[in-house]
Order: structure tokens, then C-alpha cells, then sequence
């Protein structure tokens, strides 16, 4: 059976581009009250983030949960739309092409969610197929392609429409904490869509192979947990010390079943979860700068957007790799459970 296709990427931010020392500057100093901080922010490796808020006006007050998802709801109507259009351009199709809707999201959420609302506003059918992975974390995304990857084979003529809303500006949050300075160092907003169908499609990805890895005992390593003043993260500065020690086993394992190795791996896209993140697994996989040029580039101009990053990688490769017919990459996230998602995706 012919693999699936990811016929189009599209991705976007929100209209307001920050300064990573401005945003310890100008926003979060005063809530903060750390000296820490500004090496933290300084270290990230990150120059510039996206965010749908102009100054910390609204932060400034710690604004309830409601507040903040309510902004979450109204900008990814219309920020997850324009990112939408883009890909079905792209991949010259029609709303009414689309057989099985998938949005994903660890941000914000309602009911009915953004699933149903731009469903109705892009004139989608009403026998569209709909599925949100709501809450999974930074990996989410690739758990995303997994089940475009499913729908394909079952229904080979079907096509998925991916969308991933990630609004982490939202949550930042006040204190000296380490977990907050970190997390207030390193999180942006993004959307990124992509269009999964059948047929040939030259020089574009095909979806070969997934994986999905959970350790539970490391649970309590990641989390975004909800509280009446937004989401408040935990990352432990153990993960990636313990992502070193364990990628490359399952790596190798998922390689291995997919009948390759990893000199078979021309392009590696890994989830830019932290500058640490990225050289710690570069260094347990052996990969050379070169190879680690897409998630640094992700990183330094946008930040950590949670599920939404990966595809900002693909991108990336894709753009400055420029694949060729055979290429393969391996994508890698990592996310809450402590979980790690793996795909493979070959050039046609």
C-alpha cells in the first residue's frame, strides 16, 4: 500500500515579535524579582519569540484562567484559519476536501472547541470526521501525524487536516521560582497546519513509520497544570539529562524495526524543547552541528511553542535542507509521561 503523504506545511505566529532580553526587561522583571533570571534568559539560545500579547499589560494583574483562555479562544479562530488557508492552498485543496479534522492543543480549549468552530467558519461538510488532542503536551504534534497516519490506512483516499494551536505567552507566570523563570524563558506562541493524502507527490514527505515511548515513572518530570491563574509548568532540570540517557536505545530499536540505522538518517528534526534539550540528545546521537542546524535555528527565532514546533522544524529542513528523492528524516519530540514520539518521513 502506498504511504501517505504530508502534502502541505503551513505555518504562522502571531503579529507581536519580542526580544528575548526585552521580554526580562521590559515585561517580567518587576514579577519576577530574581538576578538569576536574566542568565537564564540570556542562555536560552533563543533571540526572538512570538506572542499574541503586545506589552505584559494584561500579565501584569495575573489574570484568571477564563481570561486567558478567552483571548486563547478568539485568536486561534482566526490565527488557526489564516494558518488553515495557507495549507490547503498549498496542497491545492478545498475545506470541503478535508475527510478528518485534527486540531491539537495544551494551551486553551472549550466546548464546543476549535475543532467544531472552524469547522463552521471554513465551510467544512458536516459528515467531516473530528478528533482534538487536547492537554497531551509538546509531543502532541507528532501524535497528531500518527493518527493521519491511521486514518490513511484505513481510508486510503481520505485526507487529514492537521492544525496545532500552542498559546504558552499566555501563562506566564509571576514568582522566582526556578520552574517559572525557565519556563517564562522559554515558551512562545505559534500554529503550524499540515495536509496529510494519498498519491504521489514529488519532493514531498511521505509518512513511513511511528513510535510512541512512555516512561510513567518520570511522570512527574513534565506537567502544565491548571490552576485559577492560568497554567502553571513544571520542567524539571533532570529531563534532559534523562532524554540523553534514553533516546538513543529507542532510536536505534524504531530504526532497527523500520530496517535502517542511523546513518541511514540524512535530516534529524528534533523538538527544540530547550538549548540543553538539543545538545544533550545531539550529543547521546552523535550528530554533528550541521545536523542540529533546523532545531537551534526553530529555537533562537521562536522559541519553544509546544506542539506546534515540530512542523516549524520539518519546515526548516525542508527550506534549508532541501531534501531529495530517498532523503529520510527522523522527527522527534518529547513531552508530559515523560513520552517520546518518534516519525519517519521519506522524500518521494
Amino acid at each position: 500500500m502506498t504511504k501517505p503523504t504530508i502534502l502541505s506545511i503551513a505555518t504562522d505566529v502571531p503579529d507581536y515579535r519580542h526580544e528575548q532580553m526585552e521580554i526580562h526587561d521590559r515585561w517580567l522583571e518587576p514579577y519576577i524579582n530574581s538576578r538569576r533570571a536574566r542568565a537564564i534568559f540570556s542562555a536560552s539560545q533563543i533571540d526572538t519569540r512570538y506572542s499574541v500579547l503586545p506589552t505584559i499589560d494584561f500579565l501584569a494583574g495575573q489574570p484568571g484562567t477564563k481570561a486567558r483562555n478567552d483571548i486563547y479562544m478568539k485568536t486561534a479562530r482566526t490565527l488557526g484559519m489564516r494558518t488553515i488557508q495557507k495549507a490547503l492552498q498549498k496542497a491545492d485543496l478545498t475545506p470541503q476536501d478535508v475527510d478528518h479534522f485534527i486540531v491539537v492543543s495544551c494551551t486553551g480549549f472549550d466546548t464546543p472547541g476549535l475543532d467544531v468552530i472552524l469547522a463552521h467558519d471554513l465551510g467544512m461538510r458536516s459528515n467531516l470526521r473530528r478528533s482534538a488532542l487536547i492537554g497531551m503536551g509538546c509531543q502532541a504534534g507528532l501524535t497528531g501525524l500518527d493518527r493521519a497516519l491511521l486514518e490513511l490506512t484505513a481510508r486510503p483516499t481520505s485526507h487529514v487536516l492537521l492544525l496545532a494551536v500552542e498559546f504558552g505567552s499566555l501563562h506566564f507566570q509571576h514568582g522566582s521560582s526556578l520552574e517559572n523563570m525557565i519556563a517564562d524563558a522559554l515558551f512562545g506562541d505559534g500554529v503550524a497546519a499540515a495536509v496529510v493524502g494519498p498519491g504521489r507527490a514529488e519532493y514531498r514527505p511521505r509518512l513511513i513509520n511511528t513510535m510512541t515511548y512512555s516512561d510513567y515513572t518520570l511522570q512527574a518530570l513534565m506537567g502544565f497544570h491548571l490552576s485559577d491563574k492560568g497554567y502553571q509548568i513544571h520542567l524539571s532540570t533532570r529531563v534532559s539529562k534523562v532524554l540523553r540517557d534514553i533516546v538513543p536505545e529507542h532510536v536505534d530499536a524504531f530504526l532497527n524495526q523500520c530496517g535502517l540505522s542511523r546513518a541511514d538518517v540524512k535530516f534529524w528534526g528534533l523538538h527544540p524543547g530547550g538549548a540543553k534539550i538539543i545538545d544533550y540528545v545531539g550529543e547521546a546521537l552523535e550528530l554533528t552541528d550541521e545536523a542540529l542546524q533546523y532545531p537551534r535555528r526553530v529555537l533562537r527565532q521562536y522559541g519553544n511553542m509546544s506542539s506546534a514546533t515540530i512542523f516549524f522544524v520539518l519546515a526548516d529542513i525542508i527550506h534549508h535542507g532541501q531534501p531529495s528523492h530517498g532523503d529520510f528524516a527522523l522527527l522527534l519530540s518529547f513531552g508530559p509521561g515523560l513520552t517520546m514520539e518518534l516519525c519517519l518521513v521519506q522524500w518521494e
